[in-house]
């Protein structure tokens, strides 16, 4: 948790769908526009055999969508990463779990094999009132 670096920033609507181009936070932002925090995890994360390497990215927008972007690993065969993703307000208080989107799930899951390395993308959600209140992320982990 002490290695997470947050960012803030506007994204124009296609770009928060493709996850493009990074717009400047102005005045004249118009209703198109959706607000992101981001969570960066500058350390390896290890349960088990399995590993998340650094630079793990959990990004929120303000509609109340989330997506992950990590390299994860593991020493063994058939394996799974299983992770939870804490919102917490300034003080460390929980304020929800991320939910796998379309989901009411809120554990992500990647199948891992033997000493293969794998780019995790994974789109989540979260009630979108809860945005302003986000100042924190931490995970949950098993292997």
């Amino acid at each position: 948790m002490k290695s997470i670096r947050k960012i803030t920033g506007v994204v124009a609507t296609m770009a928060a769908l493709t996850l493009g181009t990074v717009l400047p936070a102005t005045a004249t932002a118009n209703a198109a526009t959706l607000e992101q925090k981001t969570f960066i995890w500058r350390g390896f994360m290890s349960a088990g055999s399995c590993t998340i390497e650094p630079g793990a990215t959990w990004t929120l927008y303000s509609n109340g969508t989330a997506r992950l972007d990590a390299t994860v690993s593991s020493l063994d065969d058939d394996d799974a990463w299983l992770m939870w993703a804490h919102m917490k307000d300034s003080r460390g208080a929980l304020l929800g779990d991320i939910q796998v989107y379309g989901s009411t799930s809120t554990k992500f899951v990647k199948n891992l094999h033997d000493r293969r390395t794998y780019r995790w993308i994974a789109k989540g959600q979260f009630d979108p009132d809860l945005f302003d209140l986000v100042k924190r992320m931490s995970l949950g982990k098993h292997c």
